[in-house]
C-alpha cells in the first residue's frame, strides 16, 4: 500500500500495515500521515525500520473529526514498534503525527510501516 503525505486523501479502514519512505522535517515540525478510518478500539501501531542520522521520532494520533491529540510517544529509534494511544472511535478517520526532536537541524529520512487499526 502506498503512503499518500500531505494534501487531502480518501480515508479507508486500514488494519494491515501501510508502509513509509519519507522525510520528516526539521526543527520539530509535524509531518502528517494519511487519514484512515478508525475500525478497532485497539491502539496504533508504528515501525521504523530506518531513521536517518542516529535520530529518534515522535508519534502522536489524532482524531479527525474534533481534531483531538492523544498521548504522544517519543525517543521511538531505529527497530521499534510502538503502540500509539488512539481513542479515536471506530468508524473515524484518525492519522498519525510523526516529528524529530526540537534541535534536529536537517530533515531525517525514515523508512518503516504504520496501522492506524
Amino acid at each position: 500500500m502506498s503512503l499518500a503525505v500531505g494534501g487531502a486523501a480518501a480515508a479507508q479502514a486500514v488494519t494491515t500495515q501501510s508502509n513509509f519512505n519519507t522525510n520528516v522535517p526539521r526543527f520539530q515540525q509535524s509531518h502528517y500521515w494519511e487519514y484512515q478510518n478508525k475500525t478497532t478500539s485497539s491502539a496504533s501501531e508504528v515501525r521504523f525500520s530506518s531513521i536517518g542520522g542516529g535520530y529518534t521520532m515522535n508519534v502522536k494520533a489524532q482524531n479527525g473529526a474534533n481534531g483531538n491529540q492523544y498521548s504522544e510517544q517519543t525517543a521511538i529509534s531505529t527497530g521499534s514498534t510502538r503502540s500509539i494511544p488512539n481513542s479515536t472511535p471506530s468508524g473515524t478517520a484518525t492519522r498519525l503525527i510523526v516529528t524529530n526532536n526540537t534541535w534536529t537541524t536537517v530533515q531525517v529520512n525514515v523508512t518503516g510501516w504504520f496501522k492506524t487499526n
